[in-house]
């Protein structure tokens, strides 16, 4: 999972956090290590995937790499350079004022997604209902736990073998 840095560096990123000023611990507990790029709320993730995210988004071309990526020393330039085009971008935003889609609230949020989101609960629910209990004393028939199907006579009445069989003998030895 190329995660190698992880454990390479673990010893010196344990002590960097065991020796973080009181100002950070207060906003590590708040927020954790955790980024957010928009208003959005629960929308925060690792800083690491965050710059990753960043770069990938603010270093796109038209085409994608796909247009020059046939050209190696062209795609060795655009994956030393892309980060630079990542900061280019965003400061280009920041002077304009722009902020890149500022969002209040999650899509899934939204009326449509909410209506479908319900839909499918009631889908679910449909079939939990549809499902018999199997454990209900009540019944009066044997039913197969795999598909709630009720068990026919005949196979019913070979699962009761063992008491026939008992009642058999006893009318056998009481007989002779």
């Amino acid at each position: 999972m190329n995660h190698q840095n992880y454990a390479k560096y673990l010893s010196v990123y344990y002590i960097m956090l065991f020796n973080l000023p009181q100002q950070s611990k207060e906003l590590l507990q708040a927020n954790g290590f955790s980024v957010s790029r928009s208003d959005t709320p629960a929308s925060r993730t690792h800083a690491d995937m965050t710059i990753e995210q960043t770069i990938n988004k603010l270093a796109k071309t038209s085409g994608g790499i796909v247009r020059f990526s046939r050209s190696l020393p062209a795609y060795y330039r655009w994956c030393v350079t892309r980060h630079n085009r990542a900061q280019y971008v965003s400061a280009t935003y920041q002077m304009a004022n722009i902020q890149s889609k500022k969002c209040e609230t999650h899509k899934e949020s939204s009326l449509s997604k909410r209506k479908l989101s319900e839909k499918a609960d009631k889908k679910i629910m449909d079939t939990f209902s549809a499902f018999l209990n199997l454990f209900n004393t009540e019944r009066k028939h044997l039913a197969c736990i795999s598909s709630c199907q009720k068990v026919p006579e005949d196979i019913a009445d070979d699962l009761k073998v063992e008491d026939v069989g008992k009642r058999s003998f006893r009318e056998f030895v009481d007989i002779s």
